[in-house]
């Protein structure tokens, strides 16, 4: 492990809208490196939930309106639904060609 982690956060929208696919990944993340190897102890997940009120917003979204932003050569218009701090980050990650 290169970062030498020992704790690792998740974003969710909430257990409802994400959960199943979560622990699905959980699980394949928990047994993988055990039953596979080499043999290494998995990382802890913690999982953070969003407010309701955005439950609408996901990657996907985020990541369409960057890209219709780009191809119409205008900057994304993100601050409804993007932390003011992280706005610019998000737009050049999002804004970049596949």
């Amino acid at each position: 492990m290169k970062e030498k982690a020992s704790i690792l956060y998740r974003g969710i929208r909430s257990w409802g809208k994400d959960g199943a696919e979560e622990r699905l990944l959980y699980i394949l993340n928990s047994y993988g490196p055990i039953l596979l190897g080499p043999l290494r102890w998995p990382i802890p997940t913690c999982y953070l939930e969003g407010k309701p009120e955005y439950l609408y917003i996901s990657s996907t979204l985020v990541r369409g309106l960057c890209q219709k932003a780009k191809e119409e050569g205008k900057e994304p218009e993100l601050s409804s639904i993007v932390p003011e701090s992280v706005h610019v980050d998000i737009s050049k990650v999002y804004s970049k060609d596949k």
